[in-house]
């Protein structure tokens, strides 16, 4: 099961996170990683783009509700657009008698009505703003045009900050299991070390109880019986 996140600001305060794939309790880490930031940015309007999201569970679905509420504080909101019929009739169970339930709606012109988003006129996903760069005038003297930057230089440029610190977060997450990883074979290696040495100390020690005895019955001049070394192999 897998989880894809896509995030497209439409407007300087309005976010819509397309998602694609199953939201659960294994996946919802990734989403977290986009969410989580949002109540510290300028984002007042969440819209998840919901069409291609095939199973959302109750942990995902707190997911929204926490960020809903994140947002309400700041005088916006968390919408959920074009959900499936599953997904929409568990928000309709769960938040039937909640105040402040999650908006859900058909269509994503609906869903953006409310918002800082005035035209909205494809019918698929959303595409990012515009935004005009700066033109720079030539030094005197001369007319020497700078070549512009390659594209994804460009569209690096554009992201806005919370993109960045999802990736960020991301690459964090990645580093920490790695690192979680790394430790547990660590550990499993010392666990295997430390089984075989305590055989090896449980073997030494029943060789010295022999010995033990063996020379205990040679110095008493009396020859060592079966039944003595029978006994020390016992448990």
């Amino acid at each position: 099961m897998r989880l894809s996140v896509r995030l497209v600001p439409v407007g300087a305060s309005t976010l819509v996170i397309a998602l694609t794939g199953e939201l659960d309790s294994t996946t919802g880490p990734v989403l977290a990683a986009f969410l989580d930031p949002l109540p510290a940015s300028a984002v007042k309007y969440v819209i998840v783009a919901a069409g291609d999201l095939r199973f959302c569970d109750l942990n995902g679905l707190a997911q929204f509700a926490e960020t809903h509420r994140a947002m309400q504080a700041k005088g916006g909101y968390l919408a959920v657009a074009e959900p499936q019929p599953p997904l929409r009739r568990l928000i309709a169970l769960v938040t039937e008698q909640a105040p402040g339930s999650i908006p859900v709606y058909t269509s994503m012109p609906e869903a953006l009505v409310g918002t800082d988003v005035e035209i909205y006129e494809t019918t698929g996903p959303p595409t990012p703003v515009g935004r005009h760069l700066p033109r720079l005038r030539p030094p005197a003297g001369g007319r020497t045009r700078r070549r512009p930057p390659p594209r994804a230089e460009r569209e690096e440029a554009e992201l806005p900050p919370i993109i960045h610190q999802a990736r960020t977060l991301r690459a964090q997450i990645a580093q920490q299991q790695q690192t979680m990883a790394l430790r547990l074979d660590t550990a499993h290696q010392a666990r295997t070390a430390l089984d075989s040495t305590r055989r090896r100390c449980g073997d030494s020690l029943q060789a010295m109880r022999v010995n033990l005895v063996r020379a205990r019955s040679a110095m008493d001049g009396r020859p060592t019986r079966p039944q003595q070394v029978a006994e020390l192999d016992e448990p």
